[in-house]
């Protein structure tokens, strides 16, 4: 395997020569020097390439034999660089675009050198044209990755990615991009943190992942429909990155508002069923606990045919105590009541503080649940008000109708209780 770093400090040690040819280069020293033994030496070791011709003092030396030990008077070489693209040495970068087609299908290597500008791609500061061409050719890959078809023949010259509309029924259906490389591409900046974010090797630390990935390719749809030549598509996108990562947040935000509005709208439906939930058990307990008011009134008719006032006192007692553990039970009620309007409050007080960031049909669902429970609660509420009156009624009923039957004895009885208390009252 080619060493790329062995071959940029074998080539710098010896001046780095000018390319003869489209891929050769001579070079020769009449004195020796350990460096340049070590660079001989680091050249034959890197693989990069092949000696067309070494000599040293005249002689032709095979290279496989060379040790280079000992000193010389002179030296001469040739070496030819190996021009089948599987080695990352190229003349200058635009070289590398014209030999490499498989870097549309693949990412570049770690490490290769520009050998007329001296640009190792890995050294800091990184060449500007480099750092435009790895994001580039990263953006291809990860494009593939999203996309769904793509064109596996590496024979074949041009490099395919097809992109399916989810939903067609918007626009366009697919969009077919050529990706190639061209010096021309190299001036424009790719961002390629968003489509690295989007790879599927993300799916176990990001759940949203597919719906994600859904998004992107509408939104590429979207910004390339109109546009029918696949280079050009390509061209188009790499030339208006920002503008796409703009279109496709926007969609992104989009979709995460509607998704957000639908919870809220969840959230306020479960809020309504429990509060209602709640005003209607405070109803059942009512419904079952007033049934004993037409029995009490029942009991009033007893007093009629009571045998003694005796016996009619108790009637009337019994109903009057019936009568106030019914109106402490709805006061107990009314409590509950106004626990429940409280927590109905609380509920939506998040909601109708964020109200103006809602859409409208989601304002008019907040306001709809809210108009709803306050009409059931002013209905519970005059419901309550109106059983404590009426659970008094039978107390009421037999306490005249005892009065009326004994009166006689009732006002007998306030004249003996008059008398005592004014006897009680003449000083001895």
């Amino acid at each position: 395997m080619a060493d790329v770093l062995e071959f940029v400090r074998a080539y710098r040690l010896l001046g780095r020569p000018v390319l003869t040819t489209g891929n050769s280069f001579h070079f020769k020293a009449g004195a020796y020097s350990a460096e340049l033994a070590e660079a001989v030496l680091a050249l034959m070791e890197s693989k990069t390439g092949r000696f067309d011709e070494l000599l040293i003092d005249g002689e032709e030396v095979r290279p496989q034999a060379a040790t280079l030990s000992n000193p010389w008077s002179n030296i001469e070489l040739c070496y030819v660089l190996d021009a089948s693209g599987a080695v990352p040495v190229f003349k200058n970068i635009e070289q590398l675009m014209a030999r490499s087609k498989s870097y549309v299908r693949q990412s570049l290597p770690p490490h290769f050198y520009l050998l007329d500008d001296d640009v190792l791609s890995s050294e800091e500061p990184l060449d500007p044209q480099v750092k435009s061409l790895q994001a580039i050719c990263r953006l291809i890959v990860c494009l593939a990755d999203l996309a769904h078809f793509h064109d596996e023949k590496k024979s074949s010259d041009e490099y395919k990615l097809v992109f399916v509309a989810d939903d067609s029924s918007k626009g366009e259906r697919t969009v077919t991009l050529y990706p190639f490389l061209d010096k021309s591409l190299l001036a424009f900046e790719v961002g390629i943190a968003l489509v690295d974010s989007l790879q599927g090797s993300n799916l176990d630390v990001n759940p949203h992942l597919l719906k994600e990935r859904a998004i992107f390719r509408a939104s590429l749809i979207e910004h390339l429909a109109g546009h029918f030549d696949g280079r050009e598509r390509f061209r188009l996108l790499v030339s208006t990155w920002s503008k796409f990562v703009e279109l496709y947040e926007n969609n992104l935000a989009t979709y995460l508002s509607g998704f957000s509005f639908h919870k809220i709208k969840q959230e306020i439906a479960t809020a309504q069923i429990t509060i209602a939930d709640q005003m209607s058990k405070v109803v059942g307990d009512i419904s079952g606990k007033i049934l004993s008011v037409p029995v009490s009134l029942v009991a009033v008719i007893a007093i009629a045919k009571a045998d003694s006032g005796l016996e009619s006192t108790i009637l009337v007692a019994g109903l009057t105590i019936t009568s106030a553990l019914l109106a402490e039970t709805l006061a107990a009620q009314k409590l509950q009541y106004d626990r429940i309007k409280h927590s109905r409050r609380m509920m939506f007080s998040a909601h109708f503080s964020s109200a103006r960031q809602y859409p409208a049909d989601l304002k008019r669902c907040l306001e709809d649940a809210v108009d709803g429970l306050k009409e059931n609660e002013r209905k519970l509420k005059r419901s309550l008000l109106a059983l404590r009156a009426i659970c008094w009624i039978p107390a009421i009923a037999a306490t005249t109708l005892h009065s009326f039957i004994f009166q006689g004895y009732l006002s007998q009885g306030a004249k003996q209780i008059m008398k005592l208390l004014l006897s009680l009252s003449v000083p001895l």
